[in-house]
């Protein structure tokens, strides 16, 4: 089993927690009423797509380097831009935002990982 390692996983765990975020405030719009997106598809699809961050960042957490981390990395970026696309044209100032720390947490991730890589390799 995997542990959580300060120094290598803390881009995963802002990750987490930023895509969580997401999740609430996209839930908040697609629940409440006076939102002017209330129950329509395009909010509910925000929603699936910041469960999706979710799901990526805790599975990412448990893979090695490798091809499947690599894909799943590139499809979490995807899912960032997209969802920051949909946010914009539901004007979800907040969710824009907590996108965004979704995407620089998806890049520290990666320039930790290699930097934690090397050090440990050149050790």
């Amino acid at each position: 089993m995997t542990r959580f390692d300060p120094a290598r996983d803390w881009g995963l765990a802002l990750m987490f927690l930023a895509a969580l975020l997401a999740t609430a405030i996209a839930l908040r719009n697609y629940l409440a009423p006076m939102t002017g997106v209330t129950g329509t598809l395009g909010a509910l699809l925000v929603v699936v797509s910041g469960l999706l961050l979710v799901l990526d960042a805790i599975v990412l957490f448990f893979l090695p380097r490798g091809t499947l981390r690599t894909i799943l990395l590139t499809l979490a970026v995807l899912g960032a831009v997209g969802t920051f696309a949909a946010a914009w044209f539901l004007h979800a100032w907040g969710l824009m935002a907590a996108v965004v720390v979704v995407a620089f947490a998806i890049i520290v991730d990666v320039i930790v990982r290699r930097s934690h890589a090397t050090t440990v390799s050149a050790s």
